[in-house]
């Protein structure tokens, strides 16, 4: 079964500012979601998927850490020098990555994009969100519940292109028959909660079904984030 992804604009955003990578063939998938003034969050999303692609699309050999992390570092070249625009002051960009190499997940990540592990028994949050909230949740100075609401959520505290140099989460995940890797944007996460993520992807008829069911509940709930999303079965 191939692995399938969506994006869409959602109900209130007129630009899509979200951007997928999806390769089977080299096992590779990213979700990235642009942010900036004007049109720059688009253009940072797609500058940077299209890094992966060039590094990576070829690249069926070598260490998968190092490989993505180097496609993260000068992906952030990239933006942080372009952002000296002025017409495309403060671009940047989240990316969650995963290269998949048989039983074994292996991911990178910048940002409050999410990847999540799921089976039948139960979905697994695999990214930290680096966002002001999840600051403040950690040093208990709020709760989850309180941070589900709080007014400064969408506030990102690391992305490529903000600095010089970027800091980069990594993880290794074993993964088996029956799991799904879910890679998406917080234009999903944030109106699909996770056991309807969960439960869906596990009961439709087929991923792309999953997928479209996914971004008509966010729609129905608001839809005021672009909504981006890639499901990977494991083969």
């Amino acid at each position: 079964m191939p692995s399938h992804f969506i994006s869409h604009v959602g109900a209130v955003r007129k630009n899509n500012e979200d951007a997928v990578y999806c390769d089977d063939r080299a096992g590779v998938y990213a979700v990235a979601d642009g942010i900036g003034g004007s049109q720059a969050g688009e253009v940072a999303s797609a500058i940077v998927v299209q890094v992966l692609a060039d590094k990576l699309g070829n690249q069926l050999d070598g260490e998968p850490l190092i490989l993505l992390k180097e496609a993260y570092y000068e992906a952030n070249d990239i933006l942080y020098n372009a952002g000296k625009q002025k017409a495309l002051d403060g671009m940047g960009t989240t990316m969650t990555t995963a290269m998949v190499r048989d039983d074994i997940i292996y991911l990178v990540h910048v940002g409050d994009s999410r990847a999540y592990l799921l089976n039948k028994n139960g979905i697994c949050q695999l990214t930290t969100d680096h966002t002001l909230v999840n600051e403040l949740v950690k040093d208990g100075s709020i709760t989850q519940a309180e941070a589900e609401r709080h007014p400064r959520r969408n506030v990102i505290t690391r992305s490529l292109g903000a600095d010089l140099l970027v800091e980069v989460d990594e993880r290794v995940v074993a993964w088996e028959t029956g799991d799904y890797l879910l890679l998406c944007s917080d234009g999903l996460y944030s109106l699909v909660e996770d056991k309807e993520i969960q439960e869906i992807t596990l009961n439709s008829v087929d991923l792309k079904s999953a997928l479209e069911l996914m971004v008509k509940i966010a729609i129905d709930r608001g839809g005021y984030d672009n909504i981006s999303a890639i499901i990977v079965p494991h083969q």
